[in-house]
């Protein structure tokens, strides 16, 4: 008989074990589900005890299925409140269906949240999350990703991240003339012709409360959006799955030492040997001042070089750096990455006509990637 239960603190261990014999999740190893797990729950400066870790599907003593939860602070309408994100939703194929609705209906029954999350591009789970009235939210704001080759000897893993390496078409020779006109005809980042003087770039290991200053001072007209406290960031940022992979750039001013915007990338690759892209996934400059992106950029190219990255991944959060990325990168394609949101049943816990900025590097889509 199978049966809905809570994640225990004694299931992680087996729950592990379950996880990496399954399919979409081969290439992991125990180890890198205990660090999940680390960073979902014992790291999480939101996580309590009130809220369950999860839950699993029993079939007598072997799981079958699996729903994370992980708990993440907000921003709702000026006020902190806590959000649920869903991660690594999984239902043996031999029990999918109605099992599988009722581990998506144990996270949904929650009580004491302001809002549900669900990242996924997956079309089957979208419309299981716009029957459970899900709101969609597509970053990035433009849907354009720019992109600049930091390796062009790296032409294999090129070809193949431009799906060059495929059956002729069209299309795949429209992408090839634009590789190659890149290859002969790509934008240097604008000159360092004394942007430098007065600032200065580092990597970051840690954030201050600078950090949280500089995003008070951005926020605008999002109502609901991921918060910016110290703790937060601090977990957001410094626990990814592989903490050399996440990558954060600051830009401060010599004069007082204040902090003038910062950059987040995340390194992607198959193996830590092999070549990977360096992907831009949170951003905030203080006025959006180009001058200030410039050189978060510059410094991004050349830590990108020094870490075997072959290509660098970049969107625009504001209509200003939407104009200079198109203006100084030659590659683009469209992009579409989907966030969902759904707020409790309860109209005391939900907002009158919100605005949501959703965030690419929010939970799960943050910290649950491979």
């Amino acid at each position: 008989m199978i049966a809905v239960k809570e994640v225990s603190e004694k299931d992680l261990v087996r729950l592990a074990d379950y996880l990496l014999k399954q399919p979409p999740f081969f290439q992991t190893t125990k180890e890198t589900w205990e660090r999940r797990f680390e960073i979902w729950w014992a790291a999480n400066p939101a996580f309590t005890p009130h809220f369950p870790r999860g839950w699993v599907l029993e079939n007598e003593t072997s799981l079958v299925g699996f729903i994370g939860n992980v708990p993440v602070k907000f921003l709702v309408c000026g006020e902190e409140k806590t959000a649920v994100a869903a991660v690594t939703w999984y239902v043996n194929p031999s029990v999918r269906g109605l099992y599988s609705i009722q581990l998506l209906n144990e996270f949904l029954k929650q009580k004491n949240v302001s809002l549900f999350l669900f990242n996924t591009d997956a079309p089957n789970l979208m419309k299981i999350l716009y029957k459970n009235r899900f709101k969609e939210y597509i970053l990035p704001r433009f849907q354009t990703e720019y992109l600049s080759i930091l390796d062009k000897k790296k032409v294999g893993f090129i070809f193949k991240e431009f799906r060059i390496i495929k059956r002729p078409s069209w299309g795949v020779i429209k992408r090839l003339g634009c590789l190659l006109r890149v290859y002969v005809y790509q934008k240097p980042i604008l000159g360092e012709d004394a942007l430098q003087d007065g600032y200065t770039t580092s990597l970051c290991t840690s954030c201050d409360d600078s950090f949280l200053k500089i995003w008070k001072s951005s926020l605008k007209s999002g109502d609901v959006t991921m918060s910016r406290d110290i703790k937060t960031l601090n977990w957001i940022y410094f626990s990814s799955i592989k903490p050399r992979e996440r990558i954060v750039i600051q830009c401060r001013r010599t004069l007082d030492n204040s902090l003038a915007g910062y950059m987040v990338f995340d390194i992607i690759r198959k193996k830590q040997s092999e070549t990977g892209i360096m992907k831009l996934m949170d951003v905030c400059i203080e006025r959006n001042d180009l001058r200030v992106t410039t050189l978060l950029l510059q410094f991004a190219i050349e830590t990108g070089k020094k870490n075997n990255v072959s290509i660098l991944e970049l969107w625009a959060d504001n209509p200003e750096t939407e104009i200079y990325l198109k203006s100084n990168f030659t590659m683009r394609r469209a992009s579409q990455h989907h966030n969902y949101i759904k707020f409790p049943d309860n109209p005391e816990k939900r907002p009158e006509s919100p605005a949501v900025s959703p965030v690419m590097i929010a939970p799960p889509r943050g910290v649950d990637h491979f």
